[in-house]
């Protein structure tokens, strides 16, 4: 076992390493980029002009359209799914590229092998079928092996695995028939028409999975397409594995009944009239096929389930929306699909964030050592999107609020709906302006809480426009037909367009900065307090002898005549935490003595030295500069910390450790004009808000570049960074002396 983990791990690290490579040359020559968007763009231009003209291209829609139907059927029904589409699309492609031609060459290799042509019966009925079965499983086989999050898949995820290879290899079946069957029949009737059998290949759109195999006239049995086939057994792959443990060792043979079953129902179809009478007295005994379909439909019913089951067994250590008692997938559909039909612009929230939320729930329940590394950046997505959504849902209750107070004051009128709007700026116009501005700075305040600086600021001004528009608002209430004259159709285009314009990343960008500043002006101005208050704790005395980390011997320290000497002395001498710390699995949950809770994720060993090996030639300065650094100390001293990721309660991040020992926190920096220092007060400052240094270690800062000629602001900025008690090095040799 240890073998095949070495062999797994090397292998994963030498494509990893390719891909980072290929990244960076990507970063570094952007014309990579330019050249290929060019070559989409082209290829699209081309393939467009040959649905005009190719014959050939006509078709191939046509196949891709039906199978992508057939896909979506199968991303609909897999409730508890925690893939995102793009990584399903690449089963497709699999199934496309890697498994059909797989499958022809390995038939090709035993027919030359062990003689015979591919057309007779034993290969067409017996080999054939065993071959494309198997290997349509090599695609699950190889994620299972070399993915970090393949512990924590729901039985869904391992359902849509099976599907999507399945789909691509029936893709690229159908397209070769399409292509192939060029007969009077075909051209009259269809590709998939036969003389004897009638239609043989149905793809119907009210059908469930179309691309079923059976004859039209006097049909006596069937075989589902290859999506169901290989979702089938994936699924019973994932069944086994999560139950081996809870059951007996014997669940590994639920797969591989179903699949003999699989290839036993694509054996009798292809083989009919030419395989000996006991296959087919198996095949009746199994359904003919028309019990196959059935049999997946009820394990999948019973995998979801099973997943939700799992799920509400630790829903209380996972975020939840108000009102929402139990997890089910019913709930999560019936609200996308009514954010989809009213407001679109929340259905990716939504789907985002009940997609993120299971995940985070499976890594949770069954996630391994490598798959806890991606816990913290799932939560902070998670709860980053359960920002959002409440903050919708703030919005939805006021307006309900004020709408039920005008339904109650209007006396039961039709027009009662209007009137409270009416009221609503009447009220307003009669406030002065200091009040209509303490208004709007309420609700800015109020909304910051769950959104970003800029749609608070985007809710405040609604707030505010809708009191200032209510007599407006009322007669579009009264007359609805004023809302299709031209200026208000006008208008309602402009703001659609002025909503699509390609700068929603760079205004969350600049909404996540300013928020920061604004609750630090409010923190001031005494509206927010923080949340907990913890004292600091007494530092013990000062004892007489040395202490413990410090010799004789050792290089005088930067610090050692300012007037923060003492002070910096006490840190170097104290043996107890700064704060709380509380350990939760890998996961560390401080809460520094201003207060704050921070999370970090603790790093493997073997993650640790991987990631120093893959940056080491990143073409990143930063990057390299870190990792050179990094494994320069893991050769005089254990690494246990590296770009390791300091997050605050909310899921935004609160620093990174660069390079982390038992006794030393090593902050790099290429040069000089990458040094901030303010950042080190994190380090040093127990009272500093987002401190997170529990165990005082020494602080050390290492800058690659030589410190010569050096401008006076440059000069005094590391003047005041020596007086917190940092330690300044610019060298790997003075870096040695001091760990």
């Amino acid at each position: 076992m240890n073998t095949i983990w070495s062999i797994r791990t090397v292998i994963r690290d030498f494509l990893e390493a390719i891909y980072l490579t290929c990244q960076s040359w990507v970063e570094k020559y952007p014309f990579i980029q330019r050249a290929y968007a060019i070559f989409s763009w082209l290829s699209l231009i081309v393939f467009v002009c040959s649905l005009f003209f190719v014959k050939e291209s006509r078709t191939m829609i046509v196949q891709y359209v039906w199978s992508f139907y057939v896909l979506l059927q199968f991303w609909f029904l897999c409730r508890s799914k925690t893939m995102q589409w793009k990584q399903i699309v690449w089963f497709v492609l699999a199934g496309v590229f890697f498994v059909i031609p797989f499958t022809s060459l390995t038939v090709q290799i035993f027919h030359t092998l062990f003689g015979g042509k591919t057309s007779d019966t034993w290969s067409i009925a017996v080999l054939t079928p065993i071959f494309e079965e198997l290997w349509k499983l090599l695609p699950l086989g190889l994620f299972l092996l070399f993915s970090r999050r393949a512990s924590a898949l729901s039985l869904s995820d391992y359902t849509l695995i099976g599907a999507a290879t399945g789909v691509g290899f029936q893709l690229m079946e159908e397209l070769s028939r399409r292509w192939l069957n060029s007969g009077i029949l075909a051209k009259k009737f269809g590709y998939s028409f036969t003389m004897l059998g009638g239609e043989t290949i149905h793809w119907d759109f009210f059908s469930l999975f179309p691309g079923r195999f059976e004859e039209s006239l006097f049909p006596t049995l069937m075989t589902v397409g290859h999506p169901v086939h290989t979702a089938m057994i994936a699924l019973a792959c994932g069944i086994a594995f999560r139950l081996r443990a809870r059951l007996t060792k014997w669940m590994v043979l639920l797969p591989v009944i179903i699949l003999l079953w699989s290839i036993l129902d694509h054996a009798a179809y292809n083989g009919q009239h030419k395989l000996p009478d006991w296959v087919f007295w198996l095949h009746d005994l199994a359904g003919s096929g028309y019990k196959t379909q059935p049999v997946f439909l009820l394990m999948l019913a019973a995998s979801l389930i099973a997943d939700y089951w799992a799920l509400n067994k630790i829903r209380d250590r996972l975020p939840s929306l108000p009102n929402e008692l139990i997890l089910n997938p019913l709930t999560e559909l019936l609200n996308t699909i009514r954010s989809f039909c009213t407001d679109r612009g929340k259905f990716l929230y939504w789907l985002g964030f009940y997609r993120e939320r299971r995940e985070l729930g499976f890594h949770v329940l069954y996630g391994n050592e490598e798959a806890a590394e991606r816990q913290e950046p799932i939560q902070a997505r998670v709860k980053a999107l359960l920002q959002m959504l409440t903050g919708l849902a703030v919005i939805l209750l006021v307006t309900g609020l004020f709408a039920s107070i005008g339904a109650h004051t209007g006396g039961g009128s039709t027009a009662c709906f209007a009137c409270m709007f009416d009221s609503l700026q009447n009220w307003w116009d009669r406030l002065e302006w200091y009040e209509q501005g303490a208004i709007v700075l309420g609700a800015l305040a109020l909304s910051l809480l769950f959104v970003g600086f800029w749609p608070a600021l985007g809710i405040a001004m609604t707030g505010a426009s809708i009191a200032g528009s209510g007599h407006e608002i009322a007669g579009y209430i009264r007359d609805p037909k004023k809302l299709l004259t031209p200026e208000n159709a006008l208008s309602v285009a402009v703001g659609i367009v002025l909503s699509r314009i390609p700068f929603g990343k760079a205004l969350g960008w600049v909404g996540k900065k300013g928020r920061r500043y604004v609750r630090k002006l409010l923190d001031k101005l005494g509206s927010r307090k923080p949340d907990v208050e913890v004292p600091v704790r007494p530092k013990p005395p000062k004892s007489d002898g040395q202490s413990p980390g410090k010799h004789s011997d050792d290089p005088k320290k930067p610090d050692d005549d300012t007037p923060n000497k003492e002070k910096a002395e006490e840190g170097a001498g104290q043996d107890e935490t700064i704060g709380s710390v509380v350990k939760d699995g890998n996961k560390t949950k401080y809460t520094n003595p201003a207060g704050n809770e921070l999370t970090w994720v603790d790093q493997h060993p073997k993650n640790i030295r991987r990631d120093i090996d893959n940056t080491l030639n990143s073409s990143n300065v930063g990057k390299a500069t870190e990792a050179k650094v990094a494994d320069f100390v893991r050769k005089e001293s254990e690494v246990i910390g590296y770009g390791q990721k300091v997050m605050k309660h909310t899921g935004e991040a609160a620093g990174d450790l660069d390079v982390v020992t038992k006794d030393a926190i090593i902050e790099v920096k290429a040069s000089i004009k990458a040094v901030k220092e303010d950042q080190f007060n994190k380090f040093t400052d127990p009272n500093h808000d987002l401190f997170f240094n529990p165990d005082n270690k020494k602080v050390i800062l290492y800058i690659d570049k030589p410190l010569n000629n050096l401008r006076p602001e440059h000069q005094t900025m590391l003047e005041n960074i020596k007086s917190k008690g940092v330690t300044i090095v610019n060298s790997l040799e003075n870096l040695k002396e001091v760990l």
